[in-house]
């Protein structure tokens, strides 16, 4: 699972209010191989700007999950959490409940405002529907959309 973590889907770029605090931008990716970046010694895929944001910040590449698809690692990722214990242990399965803790609330507090841009994923209130049935007409009250967990800003796609 350690693949999983950086670059394409952009879980969240967290802009400092303070002037003094750094600003913080999450990126995740989903099945990019740790050799599939320039800022791993990759020779022939060229990724100037995030070898640039990788030499200038902080990579976090020993991030391990208990599940190998999308939901739980995002879950896992915000909440600090075994997916288990929140009830997102699959693709489209469970929900990031209202009661989780999660890292943009946590910012949220140290004067940090937030943003979810990409894929979310992380279930409904119901049980009962998948995210790719959420976006239809009707369904709106049926999801737990990222304000729910402290997002200030999101641009959420539903369907992946």
């Amino acid at each position: 699972m350690r693949n999983i973590i950086l670059v394409l889907m952009l879980l969240g770029t967290f802009v400092s209010m303070a002037k003094d605090k750094p600003n913080i931008i999450l990126l995740m990716a989903g099945d990019l191989g740790w050799g599939d970046v320039g800022f791993n010694g990759n020779p022939i895929i060229k990724t100037p700007n995030l070898d640039k944001m990788a030499q200038e910040g902080i990579q976090f590449n020993r991030f391990y999950v208990a599940s190998a698809v999308c939901s739980p690692t995002r879950a896992s990722v915000l909440t600090g959490r075994d997916p288990f214990r929140m009830g997102v242990f699959c693709a489209n399965t469970g929900i990031l409940r209202p009661e989780e803790i999660t890292l943009p609330e946590l910012l949220k507090v140290e004067g940090y405002v937030s943003g979810h841009f990409g894929k979310w994923h992380l279930g409904t209130l119901t049980h009962t529907q998948k995210d790719a049935n959420r976006a239809r007409p009707g369904n709106l009250r049926d999801y737990c959309p990222p304000a729910m967990h402290g997002y200030d800003e999101a641009f959420v796609i539903y369907w992946f």
